[in-house]
């Protein structure tokens, strides 16, 4: 106990030992009977020699005991070993295990890759258990390369190792060449890229070629992607149900683009008629 010693003091008149050391000058800060012979007392650790030299000297037998806190811990322990040992044992497992890949999980746009990570991480013998890589440049690599991927991380935290995979969007084929749209007048023609067979104002038919993957250089004949649009208007006319608004606007959801627009009453609603023009386009974005 700091600053202050701790005796037990054994004897006749026991209690008559207060009463001395306070008479010589040594002040007790607490006592308590153990018994009818046996006293505990404390006296401040700057008068313990002196104390014990009275105590001693008045025929008492005296014995040092501040020190048995330490030994009540010692029995303590040695009583709670298996308690003790447990706890050890588990928190050391605890660690253990946090340091492990307990689980692996998939996240992301590319999460449905899942079964393909786990197998590179096996590969690479990272498994339930194992211990995290050391480096996760080889996997990020071979995961890079899995169709799509276009970006992956790895995260530890507790046992879970978590993949975040992202995919690019699937990539829409190139057209190798553009299609008349309707049966018509060509009407506009614009060619960035490709050999055109047909030209303004001239009559086409709905699924022509109207611009071809391909370019004469020097009278040779080279593959291209076509870079195209064109529009071409016709005549249209149809009958509809119901009052004139509503047989126009259906007409223009039939035909799209429409010009032109005359109308007849029929006997059962009106007949719209005029000129629509239809687009079509290739590799433009």
């Amino acid at each position: 106990m700091a600053g202050r010693r701790e005796y037990y003091v054994e004897g006749l008149s026991v209690s008559r030992a207060v009463e001395k050391l306070a008479g010589l000058g040594v002040p007790v800060l607490s006592a308590r009977r153990d018994g009818k012979k046996g006293l505990y007392l404390q006296v401040d650790a700057k008068h313990h020699k002196k104390a014990f030299a009275i105590l001693r000297g008045s025929c008492y037998n005296v014995k040092r005991t501040d020190r048995r806190g330490l030994s009540r811990f010692a029995v303590f322990l040695k009583k709670q070993a298996g308690l003790i040992a447990g706890a050890l044992l588990f928190f050391a497992a605890a660690a253990f295990l946090q340091s492990r890949v307990l689980a692996v999980r998939v996240t992301g746009s590319g999460a449905y890759l899942g079964a393909q990570v786990e197998e590179i991480l096996a590969r690479g013998g990272v498994k339930r258990f194992s211990a995290p890589p050391a480096e996760y440049a080889p996997l990020r690599a071979a995961v890079l390369a899995l169709p799509r991927v276009s970006f992956c991380s790895f995260r530890k935290e507790g046992g879970v190792l978590t993949v975040d995979v992202e995919v690019s969007e699937e990539p829409v084929p190139l057209k190798k060449e553009l299609l008349v749209p309707a049966t018509g007048t060509v009407e506009e023609l614009t060619v960035i890229r490709g050999t055109p067979l047909v030209s303004v104002g001239e009559e086409v038919r709905k699924g022509e070629t109207a611009v071809a993957g391909y370019l004469l250089i020097g009278g040779e004949r080279r593959e291209a992607v076509v870079i195209a649009q064109i529009k071409v208007k016709y005549p249209f006319s149809a009958e509809y149900a119901g009052d004139e608004g509503a047989a126009l606007a259906q007409a223009a959801l039939d035909f799209g683009e429409i010009d032109g627009v005359q109308t007849t009453k029929t006997e059962s609603g009106y007949l719209v008629a005029g000129t629509a023009h239809a687009a079509a386009a290739v590799n433009l974005g």
